[in-house]
């Protein structure tokens, strides 16, 4: 009997969706402590309940620079309004560094609904912020891990990215629509050739 409730426990398991962000600071090569209160490469278990706090202090999640504000973001669990898909969404909580969520630009307590792949910026930090979809709505998990090399191209100044009036393009949702590694195509002045 007990051998039968055991296995109907592992049918009714869920999986957990998993947020993983790739981390790069340019100083990272000449000062390794910058990552080093991390758990890199292993998922950190959080409730679902839970808001995971990123910064330099009294905080989860550790970046030890001394540009990094006490708490610099947070980033919240929560299942979108008609939606079986769980989601998260990022609040910048620094008032002296702005954060960049794909180019979109938020100041001290703005939040966004984080895209399902993008790049996340602030000061010299980038973060690729991957999500892997689960099932669980009672459980997530954050994995961290560090980039030897950049993660975003050289571009002048932010980017931004257009949406039609549709709310559609090219048949993709907005939420669908992120490239983080490309910038926009630019249009050339026919007076500047």
């Amino acid at each position: 009997m007990a051998g039968g409730v055991v296995a109907n426990d592992v049918d009714t398991e869920q999986t957990l969706t998993c947020l993983h962000l790739k981390m790069y600071h340019p100083h990272h090569q000449h000062d390794p402590r910058i990552f080093s209160a991390l758990n890199l490469g292993r998922r950190e278990e959080q409730k679902g309940e839970e808001v995971a706090f990123f910064g330099r202090d009294v905080c989860k999640f550790k970046l030890l620079n001394n540009k990094v504000s006490r708490l610099q973001f947070s980033l919240q669990f929560f299942k979108p309004f008609h939606s079986s898909k769980m989601a998260f969404e990022i609040k910048n909580l620094s008032k002296r560094a702005k954060l960049y969520v794909d180019g979109l630009e938020l100041s001290y307590l703005n939040k966004v609904d984080l895209p399902p792949k993008c790049m996340v910026r602030f000061g010299d930090f980038q973060i690729l912020a991957e999500i892997e979809e689960g099932e669980s709505e009672d459980k997530y998990d954050i994995c961290c891990e560090v980039s030897r090399y950049s993660l975003v191209q050289d571009v002048a100044g932010p980017v931004m990215i257009g949406i039609v009036e549709t709310g559609v393009v090219n048949g993709h949702t907005p939420s669908q629509f992120y490239n983080c590694t490309s910038p926009p195509p630019v249009e050339d002045d026919e007076n500047d050739l």
